[in-house]
């Protein structure tokens, strides 16, 4: 393998005018060598030698295997040996760490989506553990979040259930607190809204139909489809509930509306409990 001054000295003589003969007898290398140097656009690497692997004939079923269901080397030794695989666990470790760049690259790629003003919201619930009510019971608390894709603007209102009566009262309250709405609103697949791949909640559908709101699901298990309300739970729950002290949901809710969160939000405010709470993040 040629160094790189090398390689130069011999582009370098041949652009003086040498001829290959001369070249060759000025480098010290074989005429043919001058002969390659010289028809090479730039200077060639070192390659390493390609070796046949024990892996080899079981690499396309590895490769499948792992993007469908990212088994480990310790679950997918079992299965290549029965299929004649002779080589040792640590070979098979060493491919898979060379898979699993490429299958979260894979997963991490989304075209990124803009819509035009008024065309999009995108709602989702986010659970955010448990606080002690008047009574001293722990209730769950959560938060329905709708985010304006345009603009971002943020609609916040924490609540203690998800039923679908609360989800709907939230949306009368996101559509005053918005001045109006969206021609769609993207959601996950929660029951209150698709209670099958098929179908979509009926009376959802009939609160979507009575607004003229066209209701949109993104595929199961890809959420990044809506990762503009996945964003803002994310900023909710790192950036604004933790560590927080509240007196009760409605002290919770107020100080969400009077400017502790950095971008624009409003919170409603449910009947109030008398119980002082500490948000820690949640346990899911």
């Amino acid at each position: 393998m040629l160094k790189l001054e090398d390689w130069m000295d011999i582009r370098t003589l041949h652009k003086e005018g040498h001829s290959i003969k001369e070249i060759a007898r000025q480098t010290g290398r074989s005429r043919n060598t001058v002969r390659r140097v010289l028809r090479e656009a730039g200077p060639t690497g070192f390659r390493k030698p390609a070796r046949p692997s024990c892996l080899d004939d079981f690499k396309p079923y590895l490769q499948t295997r792992f993007a469908s269901c990212g088994l480990s080397a310790v679950r997918l030794l079992p299965e290549i040996r029965a299929m004649g695989y002779t080589g040792s666990v640590a070979t098979l470790r060493r491919f898979l760490h060379h898979l699993r760049p490429e299958q979260e690259r894979l997963r991490k790629l989304t075209v990124r989506f803009e819509t035009p003003p008024g065309k999009q919201a995108q709602a989702d619930w986010a659970y955010c553990g448990r606080f002690a009510d008047a009574t001293g019971q722990t209730i769950p608390l959560y938060a329905f979040v709708m985010v304006l894709s345009f603009s971002r603007m943020l609609y916040v209102e924490f609540t203690t259930s998800m039923h679908l009566s609360t989800l709907i009262r939230c949306h009368l309250e996101a559509f005053a607190f918005f001045g109006g709405w969206t021609q769609e609103i993207l959601y996950d697949n929660m029951k209150q809204v698709r209670i099958s791949p098929q179908e979509l909640n009926p009376l959802f559908l009939d609160f979507a139909q009575h607004y003229g709101l066209a209701v949109k699901t993104h595929r199961i298990r890809r959420p990044r489809t809506k990762g503009k309300v996945e964003r803002a739970v994310q900023y909710l729950k790192d950036g604004f509930l933790n560590g927080r002290v509240f007196a009760d949901l409605a002290d919770l809710n107020a100080q969400g509306a009077t400017g502790s969160l950095t971008r624009p939000m409003r919170a409603c405010t449910p009947p109030p409990n008398s119980a002082r709470s500490t948000y820690g993040r949640a346990k899911d």
